[in-house]
C-alpha cells in the first residue's frame, strides 16, 4: 500500500515537472500575441477585427450584391468567413514563430535545445491564439443572429459530430501552421509573407465564401483534398442544415466526416515529416539561428 502512495507521489511530480515548460511555452505565447498589454485590451482587438472584417462581408454580400445573394446563401457565406478566421489566426500565428524567435528575440537556439522540442513549443504557442479566435468566433457568429437574423439549426443529436468536425478542422489548421514554422527554418526571406500567401490560396480553395463548383476542374480537385473544404463543408451543414457546394450535395454527413478525417490525418503526418526534416536541414546548413532580416 505504501509503495502504491509513494508511486502516485512519484508520478504526481514527474507529471508537474512535466507540464511546467509546456505552461511556460503557453503562457509566453500568449504575451507574445497580446504584444504583453492588457488581456481586455487584447481581446477587445481580437473581437473587433474580426467583427469589423465580417461586416464588410456583409456590405459586399448583402448591399452590392442585394437580391443576387438569398438568405440561406448569405448565412452559409456568414458561417464560413466566421469560422475560417482560427485557419487564419493559426496560420498566421505559427508561421511567425520562428521568425519571431529567431530574428526578434534570438532564442530559436535554445528553445530547440530545450527537453519540450519544437514541435511542442509550437502547439503550446498556439494555445493562447486558440483561446481568443474561439472568442471571436463566438462572437462572430453572436453577431450574425442578432442583427442578421441568421438561425442557427444545431440539434442535440448533431452536437458530437459538429464537436468533431470542429476539433479536426481545428487539428488541420494547427497542423498547417507547423508545417510553415518548419518550411521558414530553411527560407531566407520570404517567411513574412507566406502565411499571407497560403491563406489567399485557401481562401480560394476551400470555399469559404462562394463554391468551388466554379472553379476550372482541376481546381476544384485541389479544393476537395484540403480538409478545411470538408470542414466547413461539415459546419455550415450541421448549423445551418443544408449543404453549401454543390457537387457534394450527393455526400452523407457521414462520408463528409471521413473525408475530414482523412484529409486532417494526412496533413498532421505531413507536418511531421516537413517539421522533422527542415530541423535537420537548418541544423546541417547552419541556418537554425541564422539571420535573414539584411
Amino acid at each position: 500500500m505504501g509503495h502504491t502512495i509513494m508511486d502516485r507521489m512519484t508520478f504526481a511530480r514527474a507529471s508537474v515537472a512535466r507540464a511546467r515548460p509546456w505552461w511556460a511555452a503557453v503562457r509566453l505565447g500568449w504575451a507574445i500575441e497580446s504584444n504583453w498589454t492588457d488581456p481586455f485590451v487584447f481581446m477587445t482587438y481580437q473581437i473587433v477585427r474580426p467583427l469589423f472584417g465580417a461586416l464588410i462581408l456583409v456590405v459586399m454580400f448583402k448591399v452590392v450584391a442585394g437580391r443576387l445573394v438569398g438568405e440561406t446563401m448569405f448565412a452559409q457565406i456568414y458561417v464560413g468567413n466566421a469560422f475560417f478566421i482560427f485557419v487564419v489566426q493559426m496560420i498566421g500565428g505559427l508561421g511567425l514563430v520562428v521568425i519571431e524567435d529567431r530574428e526578434r528575440y534570438e532564442m530559436i537556439r535554445y528553445v530547440y535545445l530545450s527537453p519540450l522540442g519544437l514541435g511542442t513549443y509550437l502547439v503550446a504557442r498556439a494555445a493562447g491564439r486558440f483561446a481568443a479566435t474561439m472568442v471571436s468566433i463566438l462572437v462572430t457568429l453572436a453577431v450574425g443572429t442578432w442583427l442578421f437574423g441568421i438561425s442557427y439549426n444545431l440539434t442535440l443529436a448533431q452536437v458530437p459530430q459538429f464537436i468533431a468536425i470542429l476539433i479536426l478542422g481545428m487539428v488541420a489548421a494547427l497542423a498547417l501552421g507547423i508545417m510553415l514554422a518548419g518550411a521558414t527554418l530553411v527560407l531566407a526571406h520570404h517567411g513574412w509573407s507566406m502565411p499571407d500567401g497560403v491563406t489567399g490560396v485557401l481562401y480560394l480553395f476551400c470555399g469559404v465564401v462562394f463554391s468551388i463548383d466554379i472553379l476550372p476542374a482541376p481546381l476544384v480537385a485541389i479544393g476537395r483534398i484540403l480538409p478545411w473544404t470538408w470542414w466547413l463543408e461539415g459546419l455550415r451543414r450541421a448549423l445551418l442544415g443544408s449543404p453549401f457546394i454543390k457537387s457534394l450535395a450527393g455526400a452523407t454527413d457521414g462520408q463528409v466526416l471521413l473525408w475530414l478525417v482523412v484529409t486532417t490525418g494526412m496533413m498532421v503526418l505531413l507536418a511531421g515529416a516537413v517539421l522533422r526534416g527542415a530541423e535537420r536541414l537548418a541544423v546541417a546548413t547552419g541556418k537554425l539561428d541564422q539571420r535573414t532580416d539584411h
